[in-house]
């Protein structure tokens, strides 16, 4: 389905920067798997990415798919203070689909004001002006870019898939007469 392959190519590309920021300046990241600092806040997805979590999710065994079904009514989850897929341990239950949000978080971003944001628990000590010396520009990632990008991503799958249901919709109202 279009947009599908085009955010499979847009998270290779992510995952390739992320691998090369990691190799730079992996000795001030605490980011990794069972960290689950930053799945304590309001998270989005884009329908496009929703989809990809979705086909993970149909993957997974029934009990953890009833886990993560009744953690969706917890409180933490409903006043947005955990993420549903965080489990127990601290780590994503669908992280091989977990969105791009997610997987950028933590390393030096741009953002659209031009400020240059990194998560607290990483350059542990370091003064900003610091950080900003030990990295290289080319080692920040342009969120508004990514977001745009993304969005652009998006809007081809959802088009598409109105496109197919309207279809079926047609060809069932079609059939029936």
């Amino acid at each position: 389905m279009p947009g599908r392959a085009e955010y499979q190519a847009l998270l290779a590309k992510v995952e390739s920067f992320t691998d090369r920021v990691k190799e730079g300046q992996g000795q001030w990241l605490k980011c990794g798997s069972g960290c689950g600092s930053c799945c304590h806040l309001r998270r989005t997805a884009w329908a496009v990415e929703l989809d990809a979590i979705r086909q993970l999710l149909n993957t997974l065994p029934k009990v953890q798919r009833d886990t993560i079904k009744a953690r969706l009514s917890s409180p933490e989850v409903v006043n947005g203070d955990r993420c549903v897929f965080l489990d127990n341990d601290a780590r994503c239950a669908v992280y091989g689909a977990r969105p791009l949000i997610c997987r950028t978080h933590g390393p030096a971003v741009r953002l659209p004001n031009a400020d240059v944001v990194w998560c607290e628990l990483n350059f542990d000590g370091m003064e900003p002006s610091v950080v900003m010396e030990t990295i290289s520009g080319d080692s920040i990632l342009d969120i508004e870019l990514l977001n745009r990008t993304l969005g652009l991503i998006n809007e081809r799958f959802i088009s598409v898939r109105s496109l197919v249901a309207r279809d079926t919709l047609d060809s069932t109202l079609t059939d029936d007469v």
